[in-house]
């Protein structure tokens, strides 16, 4: 499931979920509300300026993937797990092929069965857990 174009005016969980990215990234989105709105608009044009890509303060696919690779950390995820890293292991195995029921930075039953069919596909110990093997497999997806 990709995730959906957001921009000003926009609302519910996915401008949420955007905010909420932004703001563990370091920009101020002002509340984390669901709403669209001016702070949020600024917040992404600054995050676009800073990456080099067009600064139109609309959230599309290069904005997400941006967003998704941002945070670069290598943290244990597990059942539970939120945040950044858990968007860009999402999007990652999703797009090689391992279905985690969308990128939302949740890791919940869709991912931890995902992230299992990745590990026994990849000859890794299968537990749903990703611990530095899993992200060097995870992290060779994007070269």
């Amino acid at each position: 499931m990709a995730e959906p174009q957001l921009k000003k005016g926009s609302t519910g969980e996915a401008v949420r979920e955007l905010q909420t990215a932004l703001k563990a990234l370091g920009y101020d989105v002002g509340a984390v509300d669901g709403q669209f709105g001016a702070s949020t608009e600024s917040a992404v044009k600054k995050f676009q300026s800073d990456r080099g890509i067009p600064a139109d303060g609309i959230v599309g696919p290069i904005t997400w993937l941006n967003i998704d690779e941002a945070d670069q950390s290598h943290p244990t995820l597990k059942k539970g797990s939120t945040g950044n890293p858990v968007r860009r292991l999402q999007k990652r195995i999703s797009l090689g092929g391992w279905d985690t029921g969308g990128v939302d930075g949740i890791f919940g039953s869709s991912t931890e069965a995902a992230v299992k069919r990745f590990q026994g596909d990849n000859g890794l110990a299968v537990d749903g857990i990703v611990g530095p093997a899993t992200w060097a497999k995870v992290d060779a997806l994007g070269d």
